[in-house]
């Protein structure tokens, strides 16, 4: 691989730069994005809890509806 850079002279040293910087940066890009899932996972988690909160208030209110109403 070496010698085939070492061909293209100066684009060589460029590719390799930028393979470089691909190398160094796709482990960071990794890292960002699981910490951002690890956080869309906790904020989702906290929601349906709340959404059933309010099912089982929407479901009490509408017992108390019916009640009043039949009475």
């Amino acid at each position: 691989m070496d010698h085939i850079i070492a061909t293209l002279g100066g684009a060589g040293q460029l590719l390799q730069l930028v393979m470089a910087f691909f190398w160094l940066g796709a482990p960071i890009f990794i890292f960002l994005t699981y910490r951002c899932l690890k956080q869309i996972q906790t904020i989702h988690v906290a929601t349906q809890s709340e959404i059933k909160e309010l099912n089982a208030s929407i479901k009490y209110l509408k017992r108390r509806y019916n009640e009043s109403v039949d009475k």
